[in-house]
């Protein structure tokens, strides 16, 4: 059998770039993904590693659901970066009902980060990761903004101080490198 090891998306470029040839060959291949650069490209590098283990029967990375999640993460965190949090940040003095759409998306991707890290962390089989406790923070930071505006306890000027943290703390969640093995196992080899 043939290992793979992939440590970046350019790996996986270079693995679809090859596919073909390695594809014909009788040999199974094992691909293992041990790491990426950044949470942000999980999405492109999930879209272009699981076609080619989905189309080849020889083969198989025990780390893609892992990268499934991760991507579920990535595509949630960029959502809030593109759409919700500058919609919100371009709102006048008071909560208009735009902002308040927002705010309920912003509740949803709350849960859904929650959900997603608790998935991910399964996944690795560990209890915590750095990308899943920094979802689990912006979680619990979109949540606590959401129950003060809710509940009428903050006006506009109060929720964009809050969303000039809560974008420093999306673009560190973004930045995160992922690691989809034990990063102390992996160091000792």
């Amino acid at each position: 059998m043939m290992l793979y090891e992939i440590h970046s998306h350019a790996q996986i470029q270079a693995l679809q770039a090859r596919s073909n040839e390695l594809g014909h060959s009788n040999k199974s291949m094992l691909v293992s993904l041990v790491s990426l650069e950044s949470v942000r490209i999980a999405r492109e590098s999930y879209a272009l590693l699981r076609p080619l283990i989905m189309e080849s029967r020889s083969w198989e990375c025990l780390e893609l659901d892992s990268l499934s999640d991760v991507a579920g993460l990535s595509l949630e965190i960029q959502k809030l970066e593109h759409d919700v949090l500058p919609q919100l940040m371009v709102q006048e003095a008071k909560l208009e009902r735009g902002a308040l759409q927002a705010v309920l998306v912003m509740q949803n991707s709350a849960v859904k980060l929650l959900h997603l890290a608790k998935c991910y962390k399964e996944a690795l089989g560990r209890l915590q990761d750095l990308v899943s406790r920094r979802a689990e923070d912006v979680s619990i930071m979109l949540d606590d903004i959401v129950v003060h505006v809710l509940e009428g306890n903050c006006n506009i000027f109060w929720l964009q101080a809050r969303l000039l943290v809560l974008f420093r703390m999306v673009t560190i969640m973004l930045e995160t490198p992922v690691c989809f093995c034990d990063p102390v196992e992996y160091s000792d080899e």
